[in-house]
């Protein structure tokens, strides 16, 4: 399975993705194009040291470069899940999935949320974190916009788009997103598992069952 994350700075992506390892999904890889790349970056390979040379110079990294480097991640992982966050961000992106996840099933999801509400979360992380991108959010927000619009138009070519009212509490997107997913059956499984785990039954039967090892 494969899981694709877009929308807005601030949308809560990055929480939803920990929200779907730590409950339904343990297995589950979070990539991230700007840790791909700082991975790629020191691994000493030639395609490494020229990511690191333009990160250093503030440069902007080619969508070439973004593509085979998240191909290459992909590749190594092979049949394993993969979550990934904040891919595609330009219409070049978006047409080369196919290319990067061939033959594999496609998840995209798309975080809707209002400008008042990421302004209002953004403020809150702002105090909470002290994130350096959120100073400039007004200028990503607007880099968002003028691309998303022409994102969504190239994904929809060949890949279906699942949108998602992001606006709610955390727990109530999560559970969206789950539904939408069709991965219920993995929280009943957790809830099982979770229940035998903790269960006083299942600590008495396993006193019992110890008991009975000793004197035998």
């Amino acid at each position: 399975m494969v899981i694709i994350f877009i929308g807005p700075p601030g949308s809560g992506k990055g929480t939803q993705a920990q929200v779907l390892k730590d409950t339904v999904l343990p297995n589950l890889h979070i990539l991230t194009v700007s840790s791909l790349l700082k991975e790629k970056s020191s691994d000493g390979s030639v395609l490494g040291n020229e990511i690191k040379q333009k990160m250093d110079n503030g440069d902007l990294i080619e969508d070439t470069i973004v593509i085979s480097v998240l191909k290459e991640k992909s590749d190594s992982l092979g049949d394993e899940q993969i979550l990934v966050d904040g891919f595609p961000r330009s219409s070049v992106q978006a047409e080369s999935l196919k290319e990067i996840f061939m033959n594999k099933n496609l998840n995209i999801i798309n975080f809707t949320v209002t400008d008042e509400e990421l302004l209002t979360r953004i403020k809150k992380r702002s105090q909470e974190e002290s994130r350096a991108d959120d100073s400039v959010f007004d200028k990503r927000l607007a880099i968002y916009k003028k691309s998303h619009n022409e994102i969504i138009k190239s994904l929809l070519k060949d890949h279906d788009v699942i949108n998602i009212d992001a606006n709610d509490q955390i727990d109530s997107i999560s559970q969206k997103i789950i539904e939408k997913l069709g991965l219920n059956w993995c929280i009943l499984y957790w809830l099982l598992n979770t229940f035998l785990l903790f269960s006083p039954l299942q600590e008495i039967s396993i006193g019992k069952n110890s008991r009975r090892k000793f004197t035998s």
